[in-house]
């Protein structure tokens, strides 16, 4: 029986979908019904084979990054609407930035929104405001050690925000999310980026990532979020 993209309850309303299989060249395709074209801006070999020969993409921390235009993903303009992002990320250490974009569609202080690592081990989802009390809000979770790879699920609704976590030698489930009262991000016509700031001017990640995934107007649940988990584990475990 032949099971189409579309028809996975799994992809209901799913706006980016970045598998990361091309394995060659400077364009990489999302799956996504948008199928917004992504390009790879590096210096060296950005695609790399894992044992179990899944093709991922590693960024080195100075100068690699991927982008699409803010016209090509103004999908992904997110509001007061619920979200949910997910991938598999390889945070490496040594990079040259404590502060690290994994993804970004914002401008500073103003509007849009971004995912990023730190190097004490947090990774945090924030939101950009250019009104009201405050110009960022935005939620976090701790104990994302280096040099391992995870599933990682983060997902907003409402005023709150939730992290969920998969280990390759583990399971996958909730973790302790510290969330501010989220006000929404203001309408955003940036450029989406990973691995870098806003720009590309700096913030760079150093880490390796597979199948980005974005969805807009759903809020994944632990049950979604194991879905996924337990059918992609296998790549990461060999």
């Amino acid at each position: 029986m032949t099971v189409h993209y579309d028809s996975l309850a799994i992809n209901r309303n799913i706006r980016l979908d970045l598998p990361i299989r091309e394995g060659i060249g400077t364009v990489t395709h999302s799956l996504a019904r948008t199928k917004p074209m992504v390009t790879i801006v590096d210096v060296g070999g950005v695609w790399t084979t894992l044992d179990s020969y899944l093709g991922c993409i590693t960024l080195n921390g100075a100068s690699d990054y991927l982008w699409a235009s803010g016209a090509d993903t103004a999908n992904l303009d997110f509001t007061s609407n619920e979200y949910s992002i997910a991938g598999w990320i390889f945070l490496g250490s040594g990079g040259a930035h404590m502060s690290q974009d994994l993804l970004s569609r914002f401008v500073l202080n103003t509007n849009g929104w971004e995912l990023y690592s730190y190097t004490n081990g947090i990774i945090t989802m924030r939101h950009h405001h250019s009104a009201g009390a405050t110009t960022r809000t935005g939620f976090y979770a701790a104990n994302w050690a280096f040099n391992t790879w995870y599933f990682l699920v983060v997902t907003r609704s409402g005023t709150g925000g939730q992290f969920y976590r998969g280990t390759i030698d583990g399971t996958f489930g909730a973790v302790t999310t510290v969330s501010d009262i989220l006000i929404d991000p203001e309408s955003c016509v940036a450029n989406l980026y990973i691995g870098c700031n806003n720009g590309a001017t700096g913030n760079f990640n150093k880490g390796a990532h597979w199948r980005y995934r974005i969805w807009g107007d759903r809020a994944l649940t632990l049950q979604d979020g194991e879905q996924m988990f337990e059918k992609e584990v296998k790549w990461f475990r060999s």
